[in-house]
């Protein structure tokens, strides 16, 4: 795939990326349902600079501007892959989408507006960062535990977490602790345990940014496939533009809480501008390394 990618980046035309150098999964119809899409409308949020803050003066610190009058739709039970530098916003928007941050503007689950939803009602699923997995847990019991507390039967909890872990490329590490896995591993238990109770939008923040670059490729086709087969909404960010062209479906390009580009990678990247530009170039060099 790399050496596909590196014959063919140089003029990033319609087939810079061949369809092989794709992550794709098998879709189970039976198993998927209507899922909302996300739209996003004037969406800003801003907040203080603390670390700007004069311990001597009483005056309010300068503000962030996080989001600027940001605009996106995001495709219901697509793979939408938000790509941006540290500080563009990107985990402030899937934290507002989640119900975790207040914002100015509407944000809409198909034709219902958020603030209208509770959190419960919204059905996300948030996978951050770090892996939050209860140590002294199996691998079993981390990603039935979301089902446990809904009250779900034993045999359904069983059910569910073999075949999410079949999925991942856990079953075999079922009745492990987290500690007697790799990080890699770790974060799988996480996106596992978001997944098993079946949410309508998954939100996921670098989820594989603390995991060794080599690995990386086989842990996104195991959420590729997971995804596919729960059908859900999701929203994933990365500043790594290889993943975020490996996985998308649609990609967002983002830039001081704004958006610069959306529609697929390729429809992204066959446009001109300084910040598509670099994004352009970066692929350009993973591909040749």
């Amino acid at each position: 795939c790399d050496k596909t990618v590196k014959n063919n980046i140089k003029n990033v035309t319609a087939d810079f990326l061949p369809s092989h150098c794709k992550i794709t999964a098998v879709k189970h119809p039976a198993l998927r349902r209507k899922m909302p899409g996300i739209s996003v409308k004037d969406v800003t949020i801003k907040y203080a600079d603390k670390s700007k803050k004069d311990k001597k003066s009483k005056k309010e610190p300068p503000e962030i501007i996080a989001l600027d009058n940001f605009s996106a739709d995001f495709d219901d039970e697509k793979f939408n892959v938000i790509i941006g530098a540290s500080g563009c916003g990107k985990t402030t928007l899937i934290r507002a989408v989640a119900g975790l941050s207040d914002y100015e503007g509407e944000i809409f689950f198909d034709e219902t507006d958020a603030m209208e939803l509770t959190v419960k009602d919204r059905n996300v699923a948030y996978v951050p960062q770090g892996y939050s997995l209860y140590p002294s847990m199996t691998v079993f019991d981390n990603i039935a535990s979301p089902l446990k507390a809904a009250g779900a039967g034993r045999e359904e909890v069983t059910e569910r977490v073999k075949s999410i872990a079949k999925t991942l490329g856990l079953e075999l590490l079922l009745n492990r602790k987290p500690k007697e896995l790799s990080g890699g591993q770790q974060q799988l238990v996480a996106i596992g345990r978001a997944l098993v109770r079946r949410p309508s939008v998954c939100l996921m923040d670098e989820p594989f940014s603390n995991v060794d670059v080599k690995k990386r490729a086989v842990l996104r086709s195991y959420v590729k496939n997971v995804v596919a087969d729960t059908g859900c909404t999701v929203i994933y960010v990365t500043h790594d533009v290889k993943e975020a062209v490996a996985l998308a479906d649609k990609l967002f390009i983002m830039n001081e809480g704004k958006l610069v580009a959306s529609g697929t990678p390729i429809e992204v990247f066959k446009r001109r501008g300084p910040v598509i530009d670099d994004f352009r170039n970066a692929l350009a060099e993973r591909s040749i390394v």
